[in-house]
């Protein structure tokens, strides 16, 4: 299209001026030619319509058979049906014949087409031409860097040739070094000989001995069977004795806590007895004085009653008698009125006073009766406490009886205690002693068992460490510390890992440069063996004490290894450095490699990670007793180990008498020890005694107390008894005031009945005689009466009081009948228990003597059998000390043949190219290819490929054709005994001082390797680039000819169509192309030379404008034919 948008394609008039949209549309169809220019065949249901409709907003649809589509599934179709939408050959529009008429050979520049780059497009050439630049341009950059490379192999040719004549010199020495090889391996080999003769010997000897010890052992294995049993049974036995001991001791015990639960119950059923008996005899008296008290009543009421009908009689013979005096007195009235008249006034006047007097009497009476009772009260209190007073006394006596002889127990346990404890301290003594000999004795055992190992160790380990020790032990070195992995110790977990990380254990330390090298002086003037050391003054410290930050927190090995004097930590450091240790190979990799820092580490199985990384260790066979964690002891001359045997038997035997001494006195101590608990409970008897005792007597006194306090008189009955007193006094004063009152009118009356008596005779006296018996008869009834009415309250009184006392008093005895019981009960169990126990105990004491008495015998057959094993130890030692020693010997030759082994594989023939012809007719080669090359020739370097087929490699040089060998001869056991140590020493000393003479530079073998190495690094570079370099060429060289081929096979046959094309449009003409440069047709171009009919050759630019179409028009129609060979067109068309 020439319009820029689409709307501009809608037709825009005055008749149509607001169109909306158009359209266009193209019908195709299939056809199947026929014969005939005109003939052809529309095959069915093959009509294809393509329409696009532009709209006025500038966009556009497509329609295929009116069906909606887009441009991608039309331009497909379409080229599926072979129209060529990528050159649109199809069309030939306005021009374009007119600007194939104008096109020139070839394009001035890139932007521009000429004929040649249309006819390329054409054919399909043009595809080539990016490939062909590029290779172009790739082998011109492999040319550079051909003649690079190629300058840089002949500075390093020259500088490879200057270096021949040191490497000459060098290699001389090289010989020189290989014979001396050579002898040092005679020797070493005759040592190695030597060595395996002594090692059958050794082995003959060690076979011997333990066939010797072996039967020792299969001889008394049975008695070491049977020690061993009886070991065995000896502990048991004492297990068992300590049990039946403990059992018997546990049995004591309780026997002793329940005998004083006997002696506890028996004190207090003897206290409840006694209580007892106290009760029932105060109850028994207080029936007794109720009984007597109730009789007392009844004899008082019974008293009363009979005085009373006496008192009747008496009155009523009183009467009868006063009637027969009355009857008297009156026969005598007229005599004695007068004086009974007195004696009636005198009578009236004393009735007053007689009442008061009898009144009073009687009162006086009845105060006596009391105050004597009461008084009879307070005596019988006395005689209460008098009684508690004595017994008291009694039991005093008695507790003091048993204080003292408690004081005696306390004396006898506190001497038994002294004995005990002087014992206890003797006991001590002699343990101590013991322990002091059993540790003087295991010390010296340890320190010889440890200075025979020492011994054996260092005979073991190798003469050198020997040689060096003894050096020491004798004065002559100084400053030598013996072995480094012996002057330190690290836990048993990591003796694999630092006998596998650490190579420098085995070295020697001293102190100083000059005692390292007097060492070194002494070895070889020996001839003892070769050893490393390690200067101590030479060592670094300033890291020895650095901490540093492991990953994972895993332990550094020096940090485990603790030195035996600080000074040897820097030797220690110096052995392992900053070296890790791991529990696994996976934690060592991840610890090893997981960070930015290289680290070596080791495994607590031996399996070692350098920093650079590579691995060693592991394995079924792993390094091991390098370190200890015990330091090893010094050693010690033989002579002292002998001392020290015989000072170590010496305290063996002191501590077996002193063993002996102990258990004497352990007897003793058991002795006493068995007393104590007996004295202890005769003192917890008597204990309980004094104890009850005392509370007996604290009863007695509290009594005596209480007695005391009741006999005191009651502040009651004092003050009654001061009453009683009183009114006794001061009734008797007026009881005689009264009685002088009435005396006097009695003593007028009497004096009147004395004078009526005297008138009256004898008869009146005899009858007032019977009259005043009576009355006073009546008179004492009566007084017989008041005192049983007395007698009889008093007696009332106390029944009820003895009542209520007996009930109390009966009820106390029942508690107390009833906790006697009770104790008598529990006596008679505890009785029972104690007796069964006792039998017990007495069984577990002799169990347990039997059982001592079988121990000590079984101990004295242990005693007897350790003897005889003894013997055997002793004689096993000699041949185990035979043993060792031929064993020492066979490790040092066993040592010395493994250090001649290593040194002897230590030694290494030099490998020696000494071809130098075959070198320098390579490099003249080399040099004459070189210089051909320089001159502009192509070079012919060998070892670098002329030819493609030329790829295998440079015959080798002579020198490799027959290489010589770099292995050792290895002598025969005949060939060794043929030779002389002395030669062999003398050959060996003799070229090593050639070569202390010799001064080579044998640097410049590596130079010159280096140079070589070089060189042929750089031929090898030249080679591959040369190949690179024609490699490209190839590509070049063939994508051109490809080219070429292609397209002069198309113009050939465009150029052929052309003329017929042309021939046939004007009937006669003739057209064709013509190469500008034939050798090189895309150098000039191509010429479109056309011979219109009847005129001559001219170019299509000089023809008329009518000639220029009919030419291009043939071109365009040649072209397609050319086209139609590959991909038939199937439409063009033409504006």
């Amino acid at each position: 299209m020439r319009q820029g948008k689409l709307s501009e394609l809608i037709h825009n008039s005055a008749r149509y001026p607001d169109l909306d949209e158009c359209s266009v549309e193209v019908h195709f169809r299939d056809i199947i030619d026929l014969p005939g220019p005109d003939a052809y065949k529309v095959v069915p249901d093959s009509n294809l319509v393509v329409a696009r409709i532009a709209n006025k907003n500038n966009q556009s649809k497509y329609t295929i058979n009116g069906r909606h589509s887009s441009f991608t599934e039309v331009q497909a179709l379409l080229k599926g049906r072979g129209i060529d939408l990528d050159h649109k050959r199809f069309l030939i529009l306005q021009g374009e014949v007119e600007s194939i008429a104008q096109m020139k050979p070839k394009a001035q520049n890139e932007h521009e087409d000429g004929l040649l780059e249309y006819l390329e497009d054409i054919i399909g050439t043009s595809a080539y031409k990016a490939p062909i630049e590029e290779a172009l341009a790739a082998m011109e950059a492999l040319s550079e860097d051909r003649a690079e490379k190629l300058n840089r192999l002949r500075i390093v040719e020259r500088e490879k040739s200057a270096l021949e004549a040191q490497r000459r010199e060098a290699l001389d020495y090289l010989r020189l070094y290989n014979d001396s090889v050579r002898a040092k391996s005679r020797l070493w080999q005759w040592y190695l000989w030597k060595c395996l003769d002594n090692e059958e010997k050794y082995n003959e000897q060690i076979e011997r001995i333990e066939k010797e010890l072996t039967t020792e052992r299969e001889q008394n294995k049975g008695d070491i069977e049977h020690l061993n049993m009886l070991e065995q049974h000896f502990v048991d036995r004492q297990k068992a004795y300590e049990e039946v001991k403990a059992a018997a001791e546990e049995a004591i015990k309780d026997q002793t806590a329940h005998e004083k639960q006997v002696v506890s119950l028996e004190e207090r059923r003897k206290h409840t007895g006694t209580k007892a008996k106290k009760l029932k005899k105060s109850l028994q008296d207080d029936e007794h004085a109720q009984t007597e008290a109730q009789r007392t009543i009844k004899e008082c009421a019974s008293k009363m009653e009979k005085k009373r009908a006496e008192i009747e009689e008496l009155e009523a013979n009183l009467r009868k008698e006063e009637d027969v005096l009355e009857s008297i007195r009156d026969g005598l009235k007229d005599k004695t009125q007068v004086f009974h008249d007195q004696i009636e006034i005198k009578q009236k006047e004393l009735q007053p006073w007689t009442a008061k007097i009898n009144a009073k009497k009687a009162s006086i009476d009845v105060a006596t009766s009391e105050r004597e009772a009461l008084l009879k009260k307070v005596t019988g209190l006395k005689d209460a406490v008098k009684d508690a007073g004595a017994d008291l006394e009694t039991k005093q006596v008695n507790l003091e009886e048993k204080l003292n002889s408690l004081q005696d127990l306390k004396a006898r346990k506190a001497a038994m205690q002294g004995e005990l404890q002087a014992h206890a301290k003797t006991f001590r003594d002699a343990q101590a002693r013991v322990q002091e000999l059993r540790s003087k004795a295991n010390s010296l055992r340890q320190r010889t068992d440890d200075a025979r190992a020492s011994q054996a160790a260092n005979t073991s380990q190798n003469r050198v460490l020997d040689h060096l020790s003894r050096l020491k032990q004798t004065g002559r070195i100084d400053g030598f510390h013996g072995r480094l992995g012996s002057l330190g110790t690290i836990p048993d977990k990591y003796d694999v890992a630092v006998s596998t990380a650490c190579g420098a254990l085995h070295n020697m330390v001293v102190d100083t440069v000059e005692q390292g090298q007097a060492c070194i002086n002494s070895l070889r003037t020996q001839n003892v063996g070769r050893a490393s050391f390690m200067v101590l003054e030479k060592l670094a410290t300033d890291k020895v004490n650095e901490r540093i930050s492991t990953p994972e927190n895993v332990p550094r090995l020096f940090d485990l290894i603790t030195p035996k004097e600080p000074k040897f930590a820097p030797a220690f450091y110096k052995a392992v450095g900053n070296t890790l240790v791991a529990n696994d190979l996976d934690q060592a990799n991840r610890i090893a490699f997981g960070g930015a820092k290289r680290w070596r580490v080791v495994t607590l199985a031996g399996q070692l990670i350098d920093a650079s990384g590579t691995m060693s260790g592991g394995g079924t066979h792993v390094a091991r007793g390098g370190m200890s964690s015990k330091l090893a002891p010094e050693t010690v001359r033989p002579e002292v180990l002998r001392a020290w045997e015989q000072e170590s038997e010496e305290a063996a035997r002191g501590l077996e008498e002193a063993q002996k001494d102990l258990r004497s006195l352990e007897a003793e101590a058991e002795r006493l020890t068995q007393a104590g608990p007996k004295l202890d409970m005769d003192i917890e008897k008597l204990s309980l005694d004094i104890k009850n005792g005392r509370k007996r007597v604290e009863e007695a006194e509290q009594r005596v107390r209480d007695l005391k306090a009741q006999s005191k008189p009651d502040a009651r009955d004092v003050a009654r008894i001061d009453a009683l007193e009183k009114e006794i006094s001061s009734s008797a004063k007026e009881f005689e005031q009264l009685q002088a009152k009435s005396g006097t009118i009695e003593s007028a009356i009497k004096d009147l009945e004395k004078k009526i008596l005297e008138i009256g005779g004898s008869r009146l006296l005899k009858q007032k005689s019977t009259v005043d018996g009576i009355k006073l008869h009546i008179n004492l009834a009566n007084d017989e009466i008041t005192k049983a009415e007395v007698a009889k309250a008093k007696a009332e009184k106390d029944v009820n009081k003895l009542a209520s006392t007996i009930k109390s008093n009966t009820d106390a005895v029942q508690e107390v009948d009833k906790e006697l019981d009770e104790l008598t009960q529990q006596l008679a169990e505890v009785a029972e228990y104690l007796t069964e126990l006792k039998s017990k105990v007495e069984a577990a004491q002799t169990a347990a003597e039997h059982s001592k008495d079988d121990l000590e015998d079984l101990k004295t057959q242990l005693e007897t059998k350790r003897e005889e094993i003894k013997k055997f130890r002793e004689k096993e030692m000699e041949l185990n000390q035979s043993l060792n020693d031929v064993k020492k010997e066979a490790a040092a030759n066993e040592e010395a043949l493994n250090h001649w082994q290593t040194e002897h594989d230590k030694l290494k023939i030099e490998e020696i190219d000494d071809d130098d012809e075959d070198d320098e007719e390579a490099e003249a080669e080399a040099e004459g290819q070189e210089a051909a090359a320089a001159e502009g020739a192509e070079p012919k370097e060998p070892q670098v490929k002329d030819e493609p087929e030329e790829h295998a490699p440079p015959p080798p040089k002579k020198s490799r054709q027959r290489q010589s060998s770099t292995e050792l001869h290895i002598y025969s056991s005949p060939e060794l005994a043929q030779f002389r140590r002395r030669d062999l020493v003398a050959d060996s000393e003799y070229l090593d001082e050639k070569i202390k003479n010799a001064k080579p530079n044998l640097g410049v073998l590596k130079d010159y390797k280096k140079r070589e190495e070089e060189f042929m690094r750089r031929a090898k570079d030249l080679e591959q680039i040369t190949e690179a370099r024609d490699a490209q060429k190839l590509k070049y060289d063939t994508l051109r000819k490809q080219r070429l081929d292609e397209f002069m096979a198309g113009f050939n046959l465009i150029s052929l169509k052309l003329k017929e094309m042309y021939q046939m449009i004007t009937l006669g003409g003739n057209a064709e192309l013509e190469l500008v440069d034939s050798m090189d047709p895309f150098s000039e171009g191509i010429i479109f030379s056309v011979m219109p009919p009847k005129k001559s050759w001219k170019n299509i630019s000089n023809l008329s404008g009518g000639e220029k179409t009919l030419s291009s028009l043939a071109l365009v129609f040649a072209l397609h034919v050319f086209k139609f060979t590959a991909n038939p067109v199937v439409f063009h068309g033409r504006d």
